[in-house]
């Protein structure tokens, strides 16, 4: 199999899973305010199924997407950033987003359980 066979087959896969879910969840770290290298590498890699690219390969109607970000730092505007590139992302798959929940001051594991009762309740939403 040639290289470029196997970079097509493994988004495939992924995209694949995307088309069997009703709920898609992304959830990134903040990496220099903004969403990891790798994330957005698969986010480029997407581009045959996004609706500006045409033409091209969908995936099943009626997807549901929620967007979570976390940072170590203090301030909310960098988990927007990310949110907000997740978000566009879900637009161009035409998954309707339904929410998002950023985390801040999240650098341990221990940081995430004064959050818990948060945490909960966006999850019971989904």
């Amino acid at each position: 199999m040639s290289e470029e066979h196997l970079l097509s087959h493994d988004i495939q896969k992924i995209m694949d899973e995307y088309d069997k879910a009703d709920i898609v969840v992304s959830v990134s770290p903040s990496y220099w305010a903004d969403i990891p290298g790798q994330f957005k590498a698969f986010i480029d890699r997407c581009t045959p199924w996004c609706n500006t690219h045409e033409p091209h390969a969908t995936i099943k109607p009626g997807k549901k997407g929620y967007a979570i970000a976390l940072r170590t730092g203090p301030n909310m505007p960098e988990c927007e950033r990310i949110i907000s590139s997740i978000e566009h992302f879900y637009g161009h798959l035409e998954i309707e987003c339904m929410g998002h929940l950023g985390l801040t001051s999240v650098e341990y594991k221990t940081d995430v359980e004064p959050r818990k009762n948060e945490i909960i309740e966006f999850c019971s939403n989904i």
